[in-house]
């Protein structure tokens, strides 16, 4: 994402002018913008003018606009991002208290408001806008005709393209067979050179069931020979060959498990969260009092100063309770004050979707604590009193005054 202006003063409220580039980069803007934020950006809108006759005629006009966010929605297949509020700046076209919605895809220009750019925020600024891309692997999975590529960044586990074709079920003229999986490999070997970035990704992992993912490395390799393909022959080394139970999706989480593709990504963001999460669940089967999980036990061990790694899924900080999230953000701020290891999941990825199992939140703790036990380890944070409803209620009304 690149950062166009920054301007922030002493107490945290500012603007950030930022363009997003690629698709990682609205899932940084989702996690970012919140209720209550200000969102400018060119948007077109239906006006409505009235004629010297008094006839009404409406044209749409591109506008720049500024609204106050009531809701954000991220559309992962349609590349875009979808701001809902009400119009907040002194327009000719528009009323103020308008209802508007931004639609911001990739190479938009938006600015983003914030009353209080917290330490969250201003992490997912740095991360989203960091000049260094994240690295990626490539997992492409193979069988009998059908192909699924999918990319995991970071953040991300995006499908990004599927072949099918139909290969013959029995072998009745060998020539024909062998034309139908030329076909195939072709398709596959178009795939790869159009979605996988070589130069940007740690690996490619092929996998599946069968012998189709061997199979198609070996003609792939001669292949690119035959074409000059020189860039196929020098990241030759970054191909993997794994097994997968099938080619669906869920066969991501036992990839990522593999111990041969461990290997291969083992200096990226995801592979240390895999690892945060074995280690958690080792540490559950064999020291059970060292480990704590849901909202409500990993702040009784913060607040003992237990905590050794945090482990977090993004989406605890997008809650709609503005005071239940700052609780989080200072949950988090103060485990990394305490010099503990602290990670940001992403629900969007294979790791996060097993964190939200465990309450979106978990933790391995520094010496054994048994009296956790005692804590409803599904509890949220507010469950035990109405403090925090009523602090967000305060903030909400502060909000619009």
């Amino acid at each position: 994402m690149k950062l166009t202006h920054k301007d922030f003063d002493k107490d945290g409220k500012g603007t950030a002018g930022l363009i997003p580039e690629e698709s990682e980069d609205l899932w940084h803007l989702y996690n970012m913008v919140a209720k209550f934020d200000t969102i400018k950006a060119s948007t077109l809108r239906k006006i409505q003018k009235e004629g010297s006759t008094g006839t009404v005629q409406t044209e749409t006009r591109k506008i720049a606009l500024t609204i106050l966010v009531k809701s954000v929605e991220y559309d992962a297949a349609g590349n875009c991002i979808r701001f809902s509020g009400t119009n907040c700046e002194e327009n000719q076209w528009v009323k103020m208290g308008a209802h508007h919605t931004i639609d911001i895809q990739l190479n938009n220009k938006l600015t983003v408001g914030k009353e209080r750019w917290d330490f969250m925020h201003l992490q997912q600024l740095d991360q989203a806008t960091d000049i260094h891309k994240s690295a990626e692997v490539a997992i492409v999975l193979l069988d009998a005709g059908a192909a699924n590529f999918h990319l995991l960044t970071a953040v991300l586990a995006k499908d990004v393209h599927r072949i099918s074709v139909t290969l013959p079920k029995k072998r009745v003229t060998t020539t024909g067979y062998d034309k139908a999986v030329v076909r195939y490999y072709e398709q596959v070997y178009a795939g790869i050179k159009d979605h996988i970035d070589l130069d940007l990704v740690k690996c490619v992992v092929l996998a599946g069931p069968g012998f189709t993912k061997e199979d198609y490395l070996a003609w792939m390799l001669l292949r690119a020979q035959q074409l000059g393909e020189t860039v196929f022959l020098q990241k030759k080394s970054m191909f993997v060959c794994a097994h997968a139970s099938c080619v669906h999706k869920q066969a991501l989480k036992e990839l990522l498990a593999d111990e041969q593709v461990q290997k291969s990504i083992a200096n990226t963001k995801a592979a240390m969260h895999l690892r945060a999460l074995e280690d958690f669940y080792q540490t559950v089967k064999n020291e059970p009092d060292r480990v704590s999980y849901g909202p409500r036990q990993v702040k009784e061990s913060i607040d003992m100063g237990a905590v050794q790694v945090l482990m977090v899924v993004d989406s605890l900080f997008r809650n709609a309770n503005v005071a239940t999230r700052r609780h989080y953000v200072d949950m988090t701020e103060g485990v990394r004050e305490q010099g503990s290891t602290v990670h940001i999941f992403s629900q969007q990825h294979i790791s996060g979707e097993q964190l939200n199992q465990l309450g979106g939140i978990a933790c391995i703790l520094r010496f054994p604590c048994p009296e956790l036990e005692d804590i409803d380890s599904e509890a949220g944070l507010s469950d035990d009193g109405d403090e925090l409803v009523e602090i967000a209620k305060e903030e909400d009304v502060d909000a619009f005054t």
